[in-house]
């Protein structure tokens, strides 16, 4: 008789990387590609919509239920992260809140908003990678910078994504708090970094 020995599971990889640069582009910080632990309950509402046709709902960053799937619509318009400099209803989003992550999360704890005064930072053009093998595995990565324009130092403690939805719903999929904050001087920039990555 042959002993079958089990495979190792490699399944889903979500990795973040954030990444502080001076004025100049020199780099004053950065964390490596590291294990997020963040998908929330919305990521897989919108899987489920996206593999049956049928009407389904998440919560939205209001904490209002949401339809989220029209036959009429393309699947990246039920899916968009590709947000444009200044837009920050979508795509990789940044904040200060650091409570720890639930599995219901739907937003960011204290996210912030575009603009150049307290509360608020810069957002830079989503950035969306495409799938390729690397090495051993197959990675997505999507990437955005932000810019602190305040005048003042800027502690990041917390990163996410948002997905639009008719480009006037959004919801988050993906909410992360870093081990130790992040620090922006100001004038500096912060990029984070997604990666989606499948090993066979």
């Amino acid at each position: 008789m042959i002993e079958m020995k089990e495979k190792k599971a490699h399944g889903i990889q979500l990795l973040i990387r954030a990444v502080v640069r001076d004025p100049d582009g020199k780099v004053i910080s950065d964390t490596g590609r590291k294990p997020a632990k963040s998908f929330v309950i919305q990521f897989l509402e919108f899987m489920r919509g996206l593999a049956q046709e049928d009407m389904w709902t998440a919560t939205n960053v209001t904490g209002s239920e949401e339809n989220i799937i029209s036959y009429v619509l393309a699947c990246s318009e039920h899916f968009d992260v590709d947000a444009g400099v200044g837009e920050a209803r979508y795509g990789i989003v940044v904040g200060t809140g650091d409570t720890a992550v639930t599995n219901v999360d739907y937003k960011l704890e204290t996210q912030l908003t575009q603009g150049i005064t307290a509360g608020k930072i810069s957002h830079g053009v989503q950035i969306v990678g495409t799938a390729a093998v690397a090495g051993a595995n197959v990675d997505l990565e999507i990437k955005r910078a932000f810019t602190n324009l305040t005048g003042s130092a800027i502690t990041v403690k917390e990163a996410g994504v948002y997905v639009g939805l008719y480009a006037t719903e959004f919801h988050c999929i993906i909410r992360d708090v870093f081990p130790g904050p992040v620090n922006i001087p100001n004038g500096c920039s912060l990029t984070i970094y997604y990666t989606l990555r499948t090993t066979v």
